[in-house]
């Protein structure tokens, strides 16, 4: 019964916000000076959009309930939270279809829907309190294999309000304030936009759901997740360009249904600050010599014939 409860009011949710995003779609186009979408489009875009969420979301339900996708040993919240909790990403979820079909269709991620995206990150998270799929920092380094566990700051239980306030808020300025870094490196590097802000308000709201680990682990998977979108693109609509928003939003998703073993697999450098750095500059690094190689093959004058 709970069931089919979540999949009527996922239908009915995504409906509504299908039918507010082609208002949108509309309005940005006329500022953009571009013609409106073809009528095809708008009959059935409201309808893969519904699907799209409504599946997702249901999927995703599915997976934190039966499959466990988000257990860790660190976080265990009590039953009913569970279900706060995937109320809570269904939300993530919906703005993400959302901010995909737009950016898909005008190349860009409009305020109206990540700041709205950051309020109910930020906002869901201190009234459930316990929505976290990682604390805002926990010590595995004094954790000692079959006798103790990692290191958890007691005020985290005492206090779930502040916490939830303080990893949400956390994951939000990292998923920003990285992600802005990176655009700027990459257009000072390439002298031109490399992403726009848009993406920066985006890792921003993902941010304030998921918290700074998993964000990180967001902006790390993008590029894998861009290049299957890219190939997609190409051999279904022969679209030789892609906006980088659809690719972000993929990678969360795909962070989400598969937390729980990159938890495992990265908790050892996600509580050592000096490893977090380094592995973070030595990104940045690599990222600042790719693109300058870029930009130098970029300058090579090619032969005409």
């Amino acid at each position: 019964m709970e069931w089919i409860v979540g999949g009527v009011v996922a239908t009915v949710v995504s409906g509504i916000a299908a039918w507010w995003l082609e208002r949108l779609i509309d309005h940005e186009r006329k500022l953009l000076g571009l013609t409106p979408s073809f009528p095809s489009v708008r009959r059935l875009r409201p309808f893969i959009v519904m699907a799209a969420s409504v599946g997702l979301m249901l999927g995703l339900a599915y997976a934190e309930t039966i499959g466990q996708c988000l257990a860790t040993p660190e976080v265990r919240p009590e039953s009913h939270h569970i279900m706060h909790r995937i109320v809570f990403h269904c939300g993530l979820i919906l703005f993400l279809v959302l901010g995909t079909a737009i950016d898909l269709d005008c190349y860009l991620l409009p305020d109206q829907i990540t700041i709205p995206g950051m309020i109910w990150g930020v906002g869901a998270a201190v009234f459930i309190a316990d929505a976290q799929i990682a604390h805002l920092w926990v010590d595995w380094g004094q954790a000692i294999p079959q006798l103790t566990g990692p290191y958890i700051p007691a005020w985290y239980d005492q206090h779930r309000v502040w916490h939830a306030l303080a990893w949400s808020t956390a994951g939000l300025l990292t998923g920003g304030v990285f992600t802005a870094v990176v655009r700027s490196i990459s257009s000072r590097i390439l002298g031109q936009e490399a992403m726009g802000f848009g993406d920066v308000t985006l890792m921003a709201m993902i941010g304030s759901v998921v918290g700074w680990q998993a964000v990180l682990a967001t902006f790390a998977l993008a590029p894998l997740t861009g290049v299957l979108i890219a190939i997609l693109g190409y051999l279904l609509f022969g679209k030789t360009y892609l906006p980088y928003g659809p690719c972000l939003a993929a990678a969360a998703i795909l962070v989400l249904f598969g937390w729980s073993a990159i938890w495992e697999q990265t908790r050892l450098f996600f509580s050592d600050p000096v490893a977090i750095g380094i592995i973070l500059g030595s990104a940045l690094a690599a990222l600042v010599i790719l693109l300058g190689a870029l930009r130098l093959y970029r300058a090579i004058p090619t032969r005409s014939t």
